[in-house]
C-alpha cells in the first residue's frame, strides 16, 4: 500500500497552484506506514482528493517534494527519463549550448520539475547536487541516464548542501563516473576542467569551487557588465573566479580591480585573464574594509555581487543592514556619472525592500540613483511563478 500524506484543511491550495513543497506543518497525518526516508509518496486533501505525488523526507520540513500533480504519472525512470529529456530542450530552445558558452545549468530543480536535483554542464563534465534524499537513493540511475542523453566524460557529485544535511545526505564531492564507468577508488580526481562562457575561457576546478564552480546564473548579467564598461574604471566586489571582472576587461574597462577574500578564487581570475589576454588587478580583502581605504581611487563602474546576508527572516534586518552599508560605502567610492550594478542572493529578502534599502543608503549618501534595469539568472534558471522561495536572485544596474 503507498503510503498517503493526508493535509490539514486549506493547507491544499497552494499545491494545487503548483508548489513543489509540503511543509511539516501542513501535514494532518499519515496513512499506511510513515515511510522511509526517499520513499514515494501521495498526498491527498483533508477531503482524501489525491493532489500530488513525491518524495517524502520524514525529518526535514520539507516533508514531501513533489514531483507530479498526475495520480496516473508514476514517479520513475520513465518519468526521469522525461525531465531530463525535456530540460535538455528548453536549454537548445534559448540557445545552449553554443560555441560562446558551454557551460550552464541543465536541471533547476524545482524549476525543471525536479525537487532537490541541480545539474550542471561544464564542457564534458557534468556537476549533480543532490538537495533531496529521493533522489540521493536513486543517483545511479540518474547517472546513467545523464551518461545516455549528454555522454559527458565524467560525472562528479557534489558535497551535501544543508538541504540535503536535513534530509539525512552527508555525502563528500566525489568523482562518481568516468568514462561511462563508476568509480570505485575514491582517490581519483576529474582536475580541472576548461570551460567557456560568453566567449572568455576559464579553467574551474569542480572539486574545490564554491557553489557548482562558476556561478553560473550571473551569466546573463555577467554580459551586461560587459556591454556598460567601456571607457570606465571597474571594481568587481565579492569577485569569486573574475566572471563579472574579466566580462568588463574584455568590454574595453580602461582598468578592472578584483577584489576577494578568497587567494585561490583570485589566483583562478588571474589565470583566467592571462588565458584571455585581458589584465586585471587581484586585490584579496574583505569588501568592506577595502571599501573603506580612502586611498584608492575612485571608479565609474562598481560591481557588487556578495554572498546571502540572510538564510531566514530572523535574518533579514541585520542582512538589510549589512547590505546599506555596502551600498553607502561603495557610493562613497563612485565617480559623478558612475554606475552601481548590484546583486542580492539572498531569497529571503524582498525585492521592494532590497530596493528600498538601496534608494536609503544613495539618500544618505546625498546620491540619489536612476535604476536602469532589473534582472535575474538566466534562461536555464526557470523558477515556477507558484514558487517564491524558488525566485532568490535579482540584479540591478543603476545610475549615479
Amino acid at each position: 500500500m503507498t503510503t498517503r500524506v493526508i493535509l490539514k484543511r486549506g493547507r491544499a491550495k497552494p499545491l494545487w497552484h503548483g508548489h513543489p513543497w509540503v511543509y511539516a506543518q501542513a501535514v494532518e497525518r499519515i496513512e499506511g506506514g510513515e515511510g522511509e526516508p526517499g520513499d514515494v509518496v501521495d498526498v491527498h486533501d483533508a477531503s482524501g482528493t489525491f493532489v500530488a505525488r513525491g518524495f517524502i523526507s520524514p525529518a526535514s520540513s520539507i516533508r514531501v517534494r513533489l514531483l507530479t500533480q498526475r495520480e496516473d504519472e508514476a514517479v520513475d525512470d520513465a518519468l526521469f527519463r522525461r525531465r531530463l529529456e525535456r530540460a535538455i530542450a528548453l536549454r537548445r530552445a534559448v540557445g545552449l549550448p553554443n560555441a560562446e558558452t558551454n557551460c550552464y545549468r541543465l536541471v533547476n530543480a524545482e524549476g525543471d520539475q525536479m525537487s532537490g536535483l541541480v545539474v550542471d554542464v561544464y564542457n564534458d563534465i557534468v556537476a549533480v547536487q543532490l538537495n533531496s534524499v529521493g533522489f540521493y537513493e536513486r543517483r545511479e540511475t540518474l547517472y546513467s541516464l545523464l551518461e545516455e542523453l549528454l555522454s559527458p566524460r565524467s560525472i562528479i557529485e557534489l558535497g551535501a548542501t544543508r538541504f540535503a544535511r536535513s534530509e539525512g545526505v552527508n555525502n563528500a564531492t566525489h568523482l562518481a563516473r568516468m568514462d561511462h564507468a563508476e568509480v570505485d577508488d575514491q582517490e581519483r580526481h576529474v582536475g580541472p576542467v576548461d570551460v567557456r562562457e560568453l566567449g572568455l575561457e576559464y579553467t574551474i576546478d569542480l572539486e574545490q569551487a564554491q557553489k557548482t564552480g562558476l556561478f553560473l546564473d550571473q551569466r546573463e548579467n555577467r554580459r551586461i557588465v560587459g556591454q556598460v564598461a567601456n571607457g570606465r574604471r571597474v571594481l568587481d566586489l565579492y569577485s569569486y573566479v573574475g566572471g563579472f571582472a574579466l566580462a568588463a576587461a574584455r568590454g574595453g574597462a580602461t582598468s578592472v580591480v578584483a577584489v576577494d577574500a578568497s587567494p585561490r578564487a583570485l589566483e583562478t581570475a588571474q589565470d583566467a585573464a592571462k588565458k584571455n589576454h585581458l589584465s586585471i588587478q587581484t586585490v584579496e580583502s574583505d569588501a568592506f574594509r577595502y571599501l573603506g581605504d580612502s586611498d584608492d581611487p575612485s571608479f565609474d563602474l562598481i560591481v557588487l555581487d556578495p554572498p546571502k546576508f540572510a538564510r531566514s527572516r530572523r535574518e533579514l534586518k541585520s542582512a538589510l543592514k549589512g547590505y546599506r552599508k555596502l551600498h553607502r560605502l561603495a557610493l562613497k567610492r563612485l565617480a559623478p556619472g558612475g554606475l552601481i550594478a548590484s546583486a542580492c542572493c539572498s531569497q529571503v529578502v524582498p525585492t521592494t525592500e532590497w530596493q528600498r534599502m538601496i534608494a536609503d543608503a544613495a539618500g544618505g549618501a546625498g546620491r540619489p540613483l536612476t535604476q536602469l534595469l532589473l534582472n535575474g539568472p538566466g534562461p536555464d534558471h526557470p523558477t515556477l511563478p507558484s514558487f517564491a522561495e524558488g525566485d532568490y536572485l535579482r540584479f540591478a544596474l543603476f545610475a549615479s
